[in-house]
């Protein structure tokens, strides 16, 4: 048996309960629209600033894809996100992207544009004799593949490991990996107790949803706390308001799902 769109969509919703709504790409771009435009963020006035992560599975032509319908609908991308969706641009990139957005032009009145960050992990799901979490079959392969695979890696690494606490970070002297490094120091210090919560669960798919709940809970945390720096430090030179779009990216074999955790505006 092949899952239907409307086989996901159930699946998701009743896996993740009353954590996020469940959406179609057509639906997250509708619902997204709408709650910008009453708070005029619009088009022609704001610029996209992405945490997310790199796997090309996110924005393939082959697919449809979340990103591409957001870019399709609001002008270009400023990227600040590394594996696992980590924000490794930082306050420093965020001081950037805020050169960038298009003007807004009120009443014949110049003043700087918005910025709408999109702050999304991603995870893939595949029906293989069961449905499962965190894996896909990629356009142009017949493979079973991770998704995503830093996060399925740790993971791995982490169940390997037995706890939190018996978990050791390979060493990077050389500063080879950055993402790797902060992104294992932030879970490990910061969530050892949902880890080991995590640990202790049967079933192999409610541990990889709890898992990506909590990397979305570890991004967005650290994003805003970058947002809130910046706006202090920025407070008397940006002139724009900030959007926050946030939830899970649902890589399916045909293209995207999203789960809408929040829509936020931290400086309105």
């Amino acid at each position: 048996m092949v899952l239907t769109t409307a086989d996901e969509l159930s699946q998701l919703k009743n896996d993740y309960g009353d954590w996020g709504k469940v959406l179609t790409i057509n639906d997250f771009i509708e619902t997204i629209k709408a709650d910008l435009s009453e708070n005029q963020f619009l088009r022609r006035n704001s610029r996209l600033v992405f945490s997310v992560c790199p796997d090309d599975v996110n924005r393939l032509e082959a697919l449809d894809t979340i990103e591409d319908a957001l870019k399709e609908n609001y002008d270009g991308e400023f990227h600040l996100g590394g594996l696992g969706a980590y924000p490794m641009g930082g306050v420093s990139g965020i001081i950037a992207a805020s050169h960038h957005p298009p003007d807004n032009i009120i009443d014949g009145n110049r003043i700087g544009g918005n910025l709408i960050f999109f702050i999304s992990p991603h995870l893939g799901i595949i029906e293989k004799e069961e449905f499962l979490y965190g894996k896909i079959v990629r356009p142009g392969q017949q493979k079973i593949t991770n998704s995503c695979g830093a996060m399925m890696g740790f993971l791995g690494a982490l169940k390997e490991a037995g706890s939190a606490e018996s978990f050791q970070i390979a060493p990077d002297p050389n500063d080879l990996d950055p993402t790797r490094i902060a992104l294992h120091n932030a879970l490990i210090q910061n969530y050892a107790d949902t880890l080991n919560h995590i640990l202790i669960l049967q079933n192999e798919n409610q541990q990889i949803i709890d898992m990506f709940k909590l990397n979305y809970n570890l991004v967005a945390s650290k994003a805003k706390k970058m947002i809130e720096t910046f706006l202090q430090i920025e407070k008397d030179h940006f002139e724009g308001n900030i959007a926050l779009i946030g939830g899970i990216t649902v890589n399916t074999p045909a293209g995207d799902h999203f789960i809408l955790k929040e829509i936020a505006y931290p400086k309105l």
